[in-house]
């Protein structure tokens, strides 16, 4: 992205930029959130396919991916609350230059 703020810049740039975030953000889901919720699901359930007892390291290791996962979807999430907010601005400044 660009060095200006998030505030200064275009609405076409903002709005192709929330685009890509959420589209990001979407993937980030299904390629790294959820394989990680699968696994730590596997070693949580009381009928476990890979081990019927697995060790605490490999529940605090599934553990701490699923936590990390979760960091980067929530970073990622912020980003895209801060580019929706500053289309809401612009949006608002254009209507209330409109009614003048």
């Amino acid at each position: 992205m660009s060095e200006k703020p998030i505030r200064r810049l275009p609405l076409r740039q903002l709005l192709s930029s929330s685009d890509k975030t959420a589209r990001e953000l979407a993937e980030l889901v299904h390629t790294h959130l959820l394989p990680r919720v699968v696994d730590f699901r596997d070693l949580s359930r009381p009928v476990r396919r890979k081990s019927h007892y697995p060790t605490m390291v490999a529940f605090q290791n599934g553990l701490r991916r699923f936590v990390e996962a979760s960091e980067q979807l929530q970073a990622m999430m912020e980003v895209l609350q801060e580019h929706l907010e500053a289309i809401r601005e612009h949006a608002q400044r254009e209507k209330l230059s409109r009614r003048r």
